[in-house]
């Protein structure tokens, strides 16, 4: 009786979603947080034995799901700890890598710098051998040996090439690649069977499979952020030409995880395109297209892109409005949210620009008013689905239960 009941749960909330990205009035506004380490830290699990076995979150979930019932779920998104320590990144900080910060801090990724001044050419020469040699040996150093491997030299008309493997740098570094690759499938077992816990209680999921736009990807992982936004203006030419490159390998590649992982969305972050990074010239010419790109053959494979577009977004609504009817959502961080209904209301659905600040320190009235006048002004009309700002880390459980009672009592249509 009870897995029939969920079932149905599960197909309500399905088409409540559903219905809100395809543009129309569902019976109530959804409900789809986005919630980060507020799962482990304020339902008494450690990031860290999150990090370690997601398995351990279950419990924790359980007591979330008492405060609040989400429409849609956001797949609890913590690093593989056992998985980094194998691989020691020097751009990555977590907790146990830096004990004197305790085991519940959120993972750092900084800044870092793998492609250098004067090495566009090389990398635009042979992506491969780039990302191979130049960033993932020197990114993890446990895998430096693979400075060492020459693809083409296996390819040749003898098997003498073959003797690179006996080189004791590229040997550990193999080693090390089958130690990380057992410990990081361990830790999506336990992630998949956190999923299908989370299913089985009649709640749908979103944020299983992530997607990096392509310029953010290649600045985060190659370039480093603050050259790639000064390259807008000294090499953009070279710039785009990497770029594209990158796109063309992102997209199938997403598409794939996404239908191997049996989703029905993609989640989206942006971060280099907010307007305090770039000028509205700059992001029509080279953060616009690559981005147009992916969400269209997103599109054409039947897949929802949940698109999150973090910082300021103010004046970018007219060029993100360059999507096909009802197939995507906006989620916005800090965003004039009343004007963005208006522009984008007839063509994509609208979430997020719920304070997070709010939820984590406001009071009770304060919240369920916020709750009340985001639904006033863009719950008519349908498109639109409750959400806070930025992933939500700390905050009280009774602030939850607040914001969630206020969406289902005032969000009805």
């Amino acid at each position: 009786m009870e897995q029939h009941t969920n079932a149905a749960q599960f197909a309500q909330r399905s088409k409540r979603v559903m219905d809100a990205i395809h543009l129309k009035e569902p019976g109530r506004v959804p409900f789809v947080p986005t919630l980060g380490n507020v799962i482990a830290l304020e339902y008494g699990v450690s990031i860290q034995d999150a990090m370690l076995d997601q398995k351990k979150v279950i419990p924790a979930l359980d007591r979330m799901l008492g405060d609040m019932k989400p429409d849609y779920f956001y797949a609890p998104d913590f690093f593989p700890k056992h998985t980094l320590d194998i691989l020691k990144p020097v751009n990555i900080n977590y907790p146990g890598k830096t004990p004197e910060m305790g085991l519940n801090f959120t993972y750092q990724v900084a800044d870092h710098t793998f492609l250098e001044d004067g090495e566009y050419d090389l990398f635009l020469k042979d992506p491969s051998d780039f990302l191979m040699k130049k960033v993932l040996a020197v990114k993890y150093p446990a895998l430096a040996g693979l400075g060492l491997l020459n693809p083409y030299t296996l390819c040749g008309s003898t098997v003498m090439g073959f003797a690179s493997f006996a080189a004791p740098p590229l040997t550990k570094a193999l080693e090390v690649l089958l130690e990380a690759g057992k410990a990081t499938q361990a830790y999506i077992d336990s992630s998949v069977a956190l999923l299908m816990h989370l299913m089985e209680q009649g709640y749908p999921v979103w944020g299983s499979v992530v997607a990096s736009h392509p310029f953010d990807d290649f600045a985060d992982n190659i370039r480093g952020l603050l050259n790639t936004v000064m390259d807008l203006k000294t090499d953009p030419v070279l710039l785009a030409e990497a770029v594209d490159r990158y796109t063309q390998v992102c997209i199938p590649a997403v598409i794939s995880l996404a239908k191997r992982s049996r989703s029905d969305n993609v989640f989206i972050p942006l971060h280099i395109g907010v307007d305090e990074f770039m000028s509205p010239e700059d992001y029509d010419a080279y953060y616009w297209p690559p981005l147009k790109k992916m969400l269209r053959a997103l599109i054409d494979a039947g897949l929802t892109p949940f698109v999150f577009c973090e910082g300021n977004y103010y004046t970018r609504l007219q060029t993100i409005k360059d999507v096909p009817k009802g197939k995507v959502v906006y989620f916005f961080e800090k965003q004039d949210i009343a004007n963005a209904k208006r522009i984008l209301g007839d063509t994509a659905c609208v979430a997020g620009n719920f304070d997070t600040g709010l939820l984590m320190h406001g009071t009770r009235e304060q919240i369920t008013e916020e709750t009340k006048r985001l639904l006033e002004v863009c719950a008519p009309g349908g498109g639109y689905m409750m959400s806070n700002s930025i992933s939500l880390d700390n905050c009280k459980p009774e602030n939850l239960s607040a914001w969630y009672e206020a969406t289902v009592k005032y969000g009805v249509y």
